[in-house]
């Protein structure tokens, strides 16, 4: 399609659910053409016994946010915006293995759908060219040990025009739009997303989670041997990436050879090339 022509119909349920092959999520779908945060939606269904699989889906966030309370830029008509119940009960600790499945489903539809070069900058971005096209937050209510209620927020650039984001913006992120030249069909793409996230979410509540690892490793947009400073509980720390362990925590090579865990935080450099 040209990218003159306007954005798509809206991403209804109907059009979504015509293209799932999905046992589980996306058959139950809360559709807004506006609202404030998909997550904070999610959250109160599944706090009030929704069950899991249902998702949340917006045209347009006005309060989008990332993770450490950023903002994402969430323009009517334009991207995906989908948040998922998951009921999973499993150890807390293993919370961030369900970001990553997000992000592995969100990089390999990317890849196959449209042909994009997409891989992932741990622990949530998806990237193309090095510019951030989509994030994943996953949240939880309460310490309770097992994970009895989670959502999953997924927001893509999509339709996204240069001039739909700020120039600041415009240096450090992407879109599909600005990638291929060309239009594209959300609702395929979020299809492809939940079908992919299904399938290995299957494994994962079953204790499975190497060959999810081994994507992961695979679309690591910083392999292995990559310096980098990362942002995390105990401060910031420069090593080498050496991989995620079963419970999605970073491993950093620090220079005297010690294995340095990182169980949440963030790179907040890197050498690309």
């Amino acid at each position: 399609m040209s990218p003159d022509r306007s954005p798509e119909e809206p991403l209804a349920p109907a059009a979504l659910q015509s293209r799932l092959r999905t046992a589980v999520f996306g058959h139950r779908v809360f559709y807004y053409p506006t609202i404030g945060s998909t997550n904070d939606r999610a959250l109160d269904l599944a706090a009030a016994g929704e069950p899991e699989g249902a998702v949340v889906l917006a045209e347009e966030q006005t309060g989008g946010r990332g993770r450490r309370e950023r903002t994402w830029h969430s323009p009517a008509r334009l991207g995906i915006y989908v948040s998922l119940i998951l009921r999973p009960l499993v150890p807390a600790t293993r919370a961030p293995l369900f970001t990553l499945t997000a992000a592995v489903a969100t990089a390999e539809a990317l890849r196959e759908s449209l042909g994009l070069q997409a891989s992932i900058k741990w622990p949530n971005d998806v990237v193309v060219a090095r510019r951030k096209i989509a994030g994943i937050l996953g949240e939880t209510r309460g310490s309770d040990p097992l994970i009895r209620e989670m959502v999953l927020g997924v927001g893509i650039n999509v339709n996204h025009r240069r001039e739909d984001f700020s120039r600041e913006v415009l240096e450090r992120a992407t879109s599909v739009l600005i990638e291929t030249g060309a239009i594209a069909d959300r609702a395929s793409l979020l299809a492809a997303i939940l079908e992919g996230f299904e399938r290995r979410y299957a494994r994962l509540v079953r204790g499975q989670p190497a060959d999810l690892l081994r994507e992961w490793v695979s679309l690591s947009a910083l392999p292995r041997g990559r310096t980098v400073v990362v942002a995390g509980p105990s401060g910031r720390s420069e090593g080498s990436m050496d991989g995620v362990d079963e419970e999605g925590a970073l491993l950093l090579r620090l220079p005297d050879g010690r294995i340095l865990r990182v169980p949440f935080g963030e790179i907040v450099e890197s050498s690309w090339t």
